[in-house]
Formats: C-alpha cells, structure tokens, sequence
C-alpha cells in the first residue's frame, strides 16, 4: 500500500496520438467519482494513469492510497481493506483501520484487481456499490467517500468468462475503461521518454554521458519494448551508468535490443525483401541457439524438417562440430 500525492504529471509523456486521446479522457473523469477500469500490459503505465485519475480532480487533497493486491497475502487482504476491531481474530489487539476507510474523501487504487480472491470480491462489491462496509468483528456500518480506480494487465472479460472474476464487480468496477497502448504501438513516445529517463539519470548519478548517440536512440526507437516504458527505463538507465564517453553508444545497449531482427536492417537506405528479411532473421536465431537445429526450429515455430531446407535454401554452413546434420535433424 502507498500513499502519494505528488504531481505525477511530470512523467507524462504525450506525443503519440493514442497517448494524447488518453490524457483528454482522464481529464474529463477526472472530475467524476466514476468507477475506472485501467487496462493495458505490464509496465506501459497504468499506475500513472491512475494517479492522474486522483491528481487532476477534485480529490486530489485527499488520500490516493494503493493497493497492490498480489503482493499481499489472501488470508491478510480482508483485514488490509477492512480492517478489524480488537479480538476479531488471534492477533486483533487494537483497532486497525482499513485502506478503504483510509482512502476516505480520496481514491482507492486496486493494482491487479483480477487477483481478488472470490471471496473477497463478493465482499468488495458491496463497498463498490454503497460506500459503506463495517470491520473485521465489528458491527458498526462505516460510510466513506471513496472514488475505486483498478487495473488489470489480463484480459478481465476473460476471467469473468472463466469464472475466475465476478461479472458484477467486473461492471462496477468497469464503469468508464480506459485502455493503455503498449509503447510498441505510440512509437512517437519513445524518444522522449528515453531522453527524459536519461536527463534523470544524470541528476542521480555522476556519469561522463552527457546525451545519448543518434544511432542509440535509432535503436531504441526501433525496437518492439515487451516491457514497455518500465524496460524502456531500465535500459536507459543502465546504458547510461555504463557509458565511459559523452555519447551514449549502441554498445551500451543490451544485446537482446541491439539484435533484435527490426534492427538488423539499421542503416540501410532501401528496404529489405522478405527472402533477405527471412534469411536474416534465421541466421540471428541459430546464432543465438549456437546452431542447435531442435533449439533454432523452436524458436522460429517450425519443424527441424523446414528449417533444414531453409539452411539449404540459404546456403547457411553448419557450424557445429561433427558431421553435416541429415535433413530434419540436429
């Protein structure tokens, strides 16, 4: 659980049309107490959104207190959101608030709301629906004005399918979605959030870099961020405490981002053809693999069979110590 109230708008970075659209729309909820379903990968930005949810509205003087609810255990989360009175369990000695009365007058922000246990969901949906909820052993009935923000970073509509997810909670909670663009998909975004991670970077840390290569932030633009501006920031931040220069080279660069098959081609002023793109892309693999013809068809999602007659195709040698692999073998 945290609780925060800086200005999160200082690490909002909006060039991209998808990510433009996005901030009009918090705008104008964030005015409302309306039930808001952040949706979107791991790492692309959802806590940020949600704190932008609380900051930019009227609430933003009260608490905005998160709930990061797989990293609490099951048989704690009910007294972490309800707290309890003194005797309603072994270890109750005192009264314990909970978060939701803490997030009273605020926003109460459910991080990976889909792992709620059943139980606990069908408890929480009353709270959702009436603001009103009363304490592990306690009787009393306990009021709060409390706006409920979740994310997810599944497909939520999947769980309820499944059974996994209270189709109710999943409409209350689901009043107003919002859907986070993986950063693969705002490409525009990239440069400037590798350059304002960088710009950070250089106010913690005493480094020679003083900017990032041209080349690098082609790299970095080029490349398809599975971890979104969460790996975005971790590899600038890494490239930039092991820079010994004032420029920021490919170098520094993990390998995985440097090889990967959109970078391959960096430099080149015409496109490839799909043969050269294919051939390419096979070559990087086995290279990868250290030329294990079952590891390489793997990865590439073809049987050994195919990817030998590729090798051929292409004139790949076989580099592996022994003899020459027979067709579909290793």
């Amino acid at each position: 659980m945290t609780t925060d109230n800086s200005d999160p708008r200082a690490d909002i970075v909006a060039q991209s049309p998808a990510m433009i659209e996005l901030l009009r729309l918090v705008a104008r909820l964030a005015q409302t107490r309306s039930s808001v379903l952040i949706e979107g990968e791991s790492g692309a930005g959802k806590d940020l959104i949600a704190h932008l949810l609380h900051y930019d509205g009227s609430r933003k003087t009260g608490p905005f207190i998160k709930v990061h609810c797989p990293s609490i255990p099951e048989d704690l989360l009910e007294s972490e959101l309800f707290g309890h009175e003194p005797g309603a369990f072994t270890d109750a000695r005192q009264t314990k608030l909970g978060k939701i009365e803490m997030a009273d007058g605020g926003t109460l922000y459910f991080d990976q709301v889909q792992d709620l246990s059943p139980a606990l969901q069908a408890k929480l949906l009353r709270v959702v629906e009436e603001r009103r909820f009363e304490r592990l052993g306690g009787t009393r009935t306990i009021e709060v004005d409390v706006r409920f923000v979740s994310s997810c970073n599944v497909d939520l509509r999947a769980a309820v399918a499944s059974g996994h997810f209270r189709e109710d909670l999943y409409h209350r909670l689901r009043v107003v979605p919002l859907a986070v663009a993986p950063l693969r998909e705002r490409r525009e975004d990239i440069q400037p959030l590798a350059e304002l991670f960088f710009r950070r970077e250089l106010e913690r840390n005493a480094t020679p870099a003083r900017a990032l290569a041209p080349e690098t932030m082609t790299v970095l633009r080029d490349y398809h961020w599975p971890g979104n501006v969460r790996e975005l920031r971790s590899v600038v931040e890494r490239a930039s405490l092991v820079t010994t220069v004032e420029q920021v080279p490919v170098s520094a660069l993990p390998a995985h981002v440097v090889e990967c098959p959109q970078n391959l081609w960096m430099g080149r002023e015409r496109l490839p053809s799909l043969r050269e793109v294919e051939e390419a892309y096979v070559r990087h693999v086995l290279d990868r693999v250290g030329h294990s013809q079952t590891r390489a068809a793997a990865v590439l999602g073809i049987s050994r069979k195919a990817l030998w007659e590729k090798r051929r195709r292409y004139g790949m040698p076989w580099k592996r110590k022994g003899r020459t692999p027979k067709e579909g073998g290793d």
